[in-house]
C-alpha cells in the first residue's frame, strides 16, 4: 500500500457511527432462522445465486467497499439476509481515480478481506445501477472456517483508471463495516496503519461553488425539465442550492469519451434535474454526520461538505471542462 504520512482517524467519526446503528437496528427486523434455512437448503458453493423452487432468487455478494458497511447498506435500500467476514482470494484491493474507490484487481497468491451478503436479487440489481461504474465478476472467498463459495463481487468497467489514494471518509466507512462484522483484526489494522488517504477537510477549507450569476434563480420545475429526458435541454444538476449544466461530451475517439459516457449515463439516471445534497448523504455516508434519512438530518455543515466534495470531483481534471454554474434554486424551493 502506499507509503504518505496521513492516515485515518477514525475515533472522531466513533460516536455517531454507534448512534446510527442504534437507529437502524431499532428500524430493521432480523429474518427468522426458519426463513434463513429454507433458503440455504437449496444453496450450491460453485453458485453465486440460490434460486427457490418458486422461483425467488438472491445472490451472494462479495463487498469491498462502502458496501461493507451497515449504514451504507441500509441507506442505499439492500437487506442482507446474513453477512459474514471472509476472504478473497488471488486478487488484491486497490484504489482508483479522483475519488480513490475501491476495485480488485488479479493478483495470483495473494488475498484480502470483505463482508459476503445474501441479498436478494432483485436489491442486487439496484446496486447494478448503483454501481454504475463497476461491473460484476465472480470469484472465490473463503469464510473464516475455511469453507468456500463463489460471490459475485464489483470491478471498475474503465480499465485505464489510475491507482489513487482513497479519501478518508471512504476508508473510515469501509473499516467501520469491517469492524462491524467482525472482519479479521490484521486485516483492518493493516488498512488503519499502512493505506495512506486524502485526509477529511476542516470545515473551514471547504471549497463551494462561487463563479456563477448571483442574481440567476430557477425554479424547481426549471430544474426537473432538465433531467436528460429532452435532448434538447442540457442536463442540469444542483448541489447545495447551486444549478450545474453539463456542456457535453466529447467526441467519440477522446481519451476521456468511455469515463464521461459512463458518468453521464449515472448522472442522468440518479441525479438529473434533481437537487442532490439529500441523495448524495445517502449515496456518500459520511460517519461524521448524523444518520441522513431526511432533509433535517443534514446539518449546514454536512451540506457544504457534499458541496465541496462536488466542487473538487467537478474541478478535477477529468471533468472541469464539462461544466459550467448557471445560477441557483429559487430559495423558496426545498433543497433536496
Amino acid at each position: 500500500m502506499a507509503n504518505s504520512l496521513h492516515r485515518l482517524n477514525s475515533l472522531s467519526s466513533h460516536d455517531n457511527f454507534k448512534l446510527s446503528c442504534d437507529i437502524i437496528h431499532s428500524k430493521l427486523v432480523s429474518p427468522e432462522k426458519s426463513f434463513i434455512d429454507s433458503i440455504l437448503s437449496y444453496n450450491n458453493v460453485e453458485q453465486p445465486e440460490i434460486i427457490l423452487p418458486n422461483g425467488q432468487q438472491f445472490c451472494w455478494y462479495f463487498a469491498i467497499g462502502s458496501m461493507t458497511n451497515p449504514i451504507s447498506l441500509y441507506l442505499r435500500g439492500i437487506t442482507s439476509i446474513i453477512s459474514y467476514p471472509a476472504k478473497c482470494l488471488d486478487y488484491k484491493i486497490v484504489f482508483r481515480g479522483h475519488a480513490g474507490i475501491a476495485d480488485i484487481e488479479i493478483c495470483p497468491g495473494t488475498e484480502f478481506d470483505g463482508v459476503v451478503h445474501l441479498v436478494p436479487s432483485e436489491q442486487m440489481t439496484h446496486l447494478d445501477q448503483i454501481e454504475c461504474f463497476y461491473h460484476r465478476i465472480m470469484i472465490k472467498c473463503i469464510d473464516y472456517q475455511d469453507q468456500s463459495h463463489i460471490a459475485y463481487a464489483y470491478q471498475i468497467k474503465v480499465n485505464n483508471q489510475p491507482i489513487s489514494l482513497p479519501r478518508e471518509r471512504y476508508l473510515d466507512v469501509i473499516i467501520k463495516g469491517c469492524e462491524y462484522y467482525k472482519v479479521r483484526p490484521e486485516y483492518i489494522n493493516r488498512l488503519i496503519n499502512e493505506q495512506s488517504v486524502i485526509p477529511r477537510k476542516k470545515p473551514e477549507n471547504f471549497q463551494l461553488f462561487t463563479d456563477f450569476p448571483s442574481d440567476v434563480y430557477y425554479s424547481i420545475e426549471d430544474l426537473q425539465k432538465h433531467d436528460g429526458s429532452d435532448p434538447s435541454l442540457p442536463l442540469w444538476i444542483c448541489i447545495n442550492g447551486k444549478i450545474l449544466e453539463y456542456t457535453g461530451l466529447p467526441p467519440n475517439d477522446h481519451p476521456d469519451y468511455d469515463f464521461q459516457r459512463s458518468y453521464y449515463t449515472f448522472l442522468e439516471s440518479k441525479l438529473g434535474g434533481r437537487e442532490v445534497t439529500n441523495i448524495i448523504a445517502k449515496t456518500l455516508y459520511e460517519p461524521l454526520y448524523k444518520l441522513p434519512l431526511n432533509d433535517e438530518d443534514i446539518c449546514e455543515e454536512h451540506r457544504a461538505q457534499i458541496e465541496d466534495y462536488y466542487y473538487n470531483t467537478l474541478s478535477s481534471s477529468e471533468h472541469q471542462t464539462y461544466w459550467k454554474s448557471i445560477g441557483r434554486l429559487h430559495p423558496l424551493n426545498k433543497l433536496s
